[in-house]
């Protein structure tokens, strides 16, 4: 069986097709995100930005970030990460490439910027850990929703399966592992969790 991790920080797994998060560096032969890390953000943001712009068009680019707001560290301003993020949003609509979006304390900005943008490419918030209320405020705004590791069950049960996505971002834990606590959790098989997975990226236009 082969699992779709739709955002990772380590070496692909063989049992695995991935989308490695290289920041602002690049690197071939792989699927990987390429973005300015919220936490990167300060007065300088811009020139980081740069490279991300370089790099943005290569084909195994699959998708733009992770990059977000973050109001709990900030390097710089909140308005410096809003205007990051703002830019990352519309690179990902010139590139037609989905958004990986890093998010901490700053959903209704990021609610906010969606409308804002009003794009066609996915907006997925990575390493969701919240509660099923905030997962269905997300869903209706038209957010995509990644779990990974650490999960409330019962937001996991309310996503719905098509806006579903899974990670393995900085876990230790094997991606099979990851995939049957979740498939556990909503109480389906983890050979149909990791089908639909790819289902949905396929729907999202990721390539990987």
């Amino acid at each position: 069986m082969v699992f779709l991790d739709i955002h990772t920080h380590k070496a692909q797994q063989e049992e695995c097709r991935a989308i490695l998060c290289c920041g602002t560096s690049y690197t071939p032969d792989t699927s990987i995100s390429v973005g300015v890390h919220p936490w990167d953000v300060d007065s300088r943001w811009q020139e980081r930005f740069d490279a991300v712009k370089k790099f943005a068009g290569a084909g195994n680019v699959t998708a733009i970030g992770e990059c977000g707001i973050d109001k709990l560290r900030c390097n710089g301003t909140i308005e410096e990460q809003i205007a990051a993020f703002r830019a990352h949003a519309i690179l990902a609509e010139e590139m037609h490439k989905p958004l990986i979006i890093h998010c901490v304390k700053g959903f209704d900005e990021t609610i906010a910027l969606h409308r804002e943008i009003a794009g066609s490419q996915a907006w997925i918030i990575h390493g969701f850990r919240g509660k099923p209320q905030q997962a269905a405020q997300l869903v209706r705004a038209g957010f995509h929703i990644s779990i990974g590791e650490l999960f409330n069950p019962e937001s996991v049960r309310a996503i719905p399966t098509d806006k579903l996505f899974i990670e393995s971002d900085e876990s230790t834990k094997p991606i099979a592992e990851i995939y049957k606590a979740i498939a556990d959790a909503r109480g389906c098989s983890t050979e149909e969790l990791a089908h639909r997975m790819f289902e949905n990226a396929t729907a999202c236009g990721i390539a990987i």
